[in-house]
């Protein structure tokens, strides 16, 4: 089966837009979303009308819940908070109540692929994955053998290569790969950031996300060109802070 699987949309419309553009031309069977559709960008609405109309699996982020209910906002920086504080003025109790039911993680009951906003080790943490020390940690708190994750909002992949038992613990190796295209391995575990929708953060502004292939066992990322103009004007015309709409334009 076919999985595009997208992360950190922000409210950015077009960058959603053009992804799920892409993935009509793509043989995709399952859209899954990894949470963070809102926050910081300048349409939240639209865009969680069209994450809720397209994606088959939906978890939830740590913007989406500082939105809903208010948690976590004392943890996010100073334009999060207030980029979150605008959003939730646009937000419909509705949306609210949807946000607050979707899951922290879904693992798929056939296959054990796992899909959940920040690491597996207690997802309700929203921890990062950035290196292969955080990647440790991700596979010590999980069975899965393939976790996609996002959060970080830059594209990354871990691989265990091995595991161990030891008198005075446990012993992992763990290795970082180049997250633009993967086969995996029968045998070995990963871990595998599909980088961000609206705000990738790796130095080039396309929107990304992955495509997922369980039958072949493959992975690779996509790159979406969009109208990174139009959407930081938005940003700019909604009185957010300048700083939000410059990360578009530089991808950080």
């Amino acid at each position: 089966m076919n999985y595009a699987v997208l992360s950190d949309v922000h409210g950015n419309i077009e960058a959603l837009t053009a992804v799920l553009e892409d993935v009509e031309r793509s043989s995709v069977m399952k859209i899954v979303f990894l949470g963070d559709v809102v926050g910081y960008g300048a349409d939240p609405a639209e865009c969680l009308r069209l994450i809720e109309g397209a994606s088959d699996i939906s978890v939830v982020g740590n913007h989406d819940l500082a939105i809903a209910d208010g948690s976590g906002l004392d943890d996010l920086n100073e334009d999060a908070a207030l980029a979150a504080r605008w959003t939730a003025t646009l937000v419909s109790d509705y949306d609210r109540k949807k946000m607050m039911k979707l899951p922290l993680e879904h693992v798929e009951a056939d296959s054990g692929i796992h899909f959940v906003h920040g690491s597996p080790d207690r997802p309700e943490r929203f921890n990062y994955i950035l290196s292969k020390w955080d990647a440790e940690k991700g596979f010590a708190g999980c069975g899965s053998r393939v976790v996609f994750v996002g959060h970080s909002h830059i594209p990354a992949a871990f691989v265990e290569l091995e595991y161990r038992r030891t008198f005075t613990g446990e012993v992992r190796r763990v290795k970082e790969l180049d997250a633009s295209k993967i086969q995996l391995e029968t045998g070995y575990r990963y871990i595998i950031n599909v980088g961000s929708v609206g705000q990738p953060r790796d130095g080039d502004p396309r929107a990304t996300y992955g495509i997922y292939d369980s039958g072949n066992q493959t992975f690779y990322l996509k790159r979406v060109p969009y109208d990174v103009e139009k959407a930081a004007s938005k940003i700019r015309e909604a009185g957010l802070p300048e700083a939000l709409a410059q990360r578009l334009r530089s991808g950080r």
